[in-house]
């Protein structure tokens, strides 16, 4: 049985083929369009991650930079130092307390100051244990007082640590060394380390490890004496 054209029109195979070419590049168009909306997505999601990471490590090397500190003494509170630089190694993410200079007061009436204390510490997620957040603790002044009873705020610095590693460096050793205690007669009471190197790795979108590295000198390191002349 033979398939006639009719005048001006088109046979039932060559609509049948026409339908099923239109049908294949509709599905590679939309197979494609997918691929990209994925890949879009994966690298949106990735740079989300690198920007948590630079905010936490701009706002870092900001603090430390600012770190300070000071002979000055209120008397009859010689044991708690108002002015300190504590950094203790952990296995997960290094806990790090500093007096500095930027704090910034919002109110002019407010019982602040431009110097306050600043910490970094590692806090485990109530929902799931396994991950760890990196936290940030500013207090509103300084106190000669210990630094967990002093009025301040905690905010949320990176979600999903895997790892904060701080490093600190002696000018006259000439090394870097993994703590650094002002408050301890065994330490380096008054004085600072010259550079601190900050490693932070994170978790990306798909629980892959991402690194970054940076230091940031300390423009204050020496005492800083204010006793009167």
């Amino acid at each position: 049985m033979s398939h006639r054209r009719a005048r001006g029109g088109f046979t039932l195979i060559e609509i049948l083929v026409a339908v099923g070419i239109v049908a294949s590049v509709a599905v590679l168009v939309w197979g494609s369009f997918q691929q990209a909306h994925r890949a879009r997505r994966t690298v949106e999601a990735k740079m989300s991650r690198y920007r948590a990471a630079r905010i936490a490590m701009d706002r870092m090397i900001r603090d430390i930079s600012m770190a300070y500190l000071s002979n000055n003494v209120v008397p009859g509170t010689e044991q708690t130092p108002r002015t300190f630089f504590d950094g203790v190694r952990k296995t997960d993410v290094d806990e790090l307390r500093f007096s500095y200079f930027g704090h910034q007061r919002l109110y002019a009436d407010a019982k602040e100051a431009d110097t306050a204390a600043v910490s970094y510490f590692g806090l485990r997620d109530k929902q799931d244990p396994r991950r760890i957040h990196l936290m940030r603790r500013e207090t509103r002044r300084l106190q000669a007082d210990r630094f967990e009873n002093i009025a301040g705020e905690t905010d949320l610095l990176c979600d999903d640590v895997v790892r904060l590693e701080l490093s600190y460096y002696h000018p006259d050793r000439r090394e870097w060394l993994e703590t650094w205690q002002t408050t301890q007669a065994d330490g380096f009471p008054g004085r600072l380390p010259s550079k601190v190197r900050i490693r932070l790795v994170i978790h990306d979108d798909q629980g892959e490890e991402l690194a970054f590295l940076t230091e940031t000198r300390i423009a204050m390191f020496q005492l800083l004496d204010t006793s009167p002349r």
